[in-house]
């Protein structure tokens, strides 16, 4: 009778063993190394939950791990002694991956062990064949291109530059299009242009407002400013005469003609 008990508590503890580990339904088979302190996992494994002690998942150099969620997202966290979460995480969605509250990652070749990307370096350059970079959004200190190239930014709504301490753009020439209005703003400080050459403005675009005697026609334009809006309108200048009294005021503010509306 005593064996009997024996072996339904074995019996039963295997099952227990085979539930937890989620053999059959979880994974093909797993094999334990002691002396290499190894546990290696053979095809396909769902384990819901893993909790690493040293934190490493490796792969063999033939055979990479992939870490897949089943139309889910997956997460990365480090927990404390007491199973608490902490900051370090990586968190892998549909539409975007986020690391936070990590030192540095790094973006390893499998082959070589280069380092493709990495948080932990200056400059972060785009690897070799790659001449586009798709972005929704970037948080950094400096983008620059090489010497004899240009720099692009690009968006099919709109582009937003902003900085905490301010904003600066340095180039040989620099070019702003857009094809509704640019926005030009400082909270605190001052907004300033400056060029070895000069600045030029395309006026083509910007609104005219007629004055006293102002010929629309006119090839001459004095550029105004509408505050606080900051919005540019021009003023034409006579081709003759005195000159010297058209300005910003005198033009006709109605509600239909107004450059500030």
């Amino acid at each position: 009778m005593l064996l009997f008990f024996l072996a339904l508590g074995n019996l039963l503890l295997t099952f227990i063993i085979l539930g937890v580990l989620r053999l059959g339904q979880g994974m093909e088979s797993l094999e334990l190394v002691p002396e290499k302190s190894l546990i290696m996992f053979y095809g396909n494994t769902d384990l819901d939950r893993i909790y690493k002690r040293d934190g490493k998942l490796e792969g063999f150099s033939e055979c990479p791990v992939e870490m897949i969620g089943d139309n889910g997202s997956v997460y990365i966290n480090l927990v404390d002694k007491e199973g608490r979460l902490t900051e370090p995480r990586i968190n892998i969605n549909l539409s975007i991956t986020t690391v936070t509250g990590v030192h540095s990652f790094d973006v390893r070749d499998p082959l070589t062990g280069q380092s493709v990307f990495s948080t932990g370096f200056p400059n972060f350059g785009l690897p070799r064949g790659v001449k586009k970079l798709d972005i929704r959004m970037a948080q950094t200190q400096r983008i620059t291109s090489p010497v004899n190239a240009s720099l692009f930014l690009r968006s099919d709504t709109y582009t937003r530059l902003r900085g905490t301490e301010g904003t600066r753009m340095e180039g040989r020439e620099i070019v702003w299009s857009a094809d509704q209005d640019i926005y030009l703003k400082s909270v605190n400080g001052s907004v300033i242009l400056s060029g070895h050459e000069g600045i030029s403005v395309d006026i083509k675009s910007i609104p005219i407002a007629l004055g006293d005697g102002g010929n629309p026609a006119s090839v001459q334009y004095k550029v105004c400013v509408c505050m606080p809006e900051g919005k540019l309108f021009r003023v034409p200048v006579p081709s003759g005469g005195n000159n010297m009294h058209v300005g910003c005021h005198n033009v006709n503010l109605s509600s239909q003609t107004n450059p500030c509306m």
